[in-house]
């Protein structure tokens, strides 16, 4: 999905806001679908379109007892 930037937004801020998290690659698949757009620093310049990809799965991470 594109959206329009209409005035400069952190990357951080975007990904939170349009994916749901900054992190579990969120960010990093933002800047996947935007190829260029880390070489403009930590905002995103307005106006710009820029491509939001699906949120990427979370890692599962085992459940260990240190007991067991």
């Amino acid at each position: 999905m594109k959206r329009l930037i209409i005035e400069p937004v952190r990357l951080d801020i975007l990904a939170k806001e349009q994916m749901g998290s900054e992190r579990d690659g969120a960010l990093e698949a933002l800047l996947d679908a935007n190829p260029g757009l880390a070489k403009e620093g930590p905002f995103v310049v307005a106006p710009r379109f820029v491509e939001i990809p699906p949120t990427p799965e979370k890692p599962t991470v085992p459940n260990v007892n240190p007991w067991d």
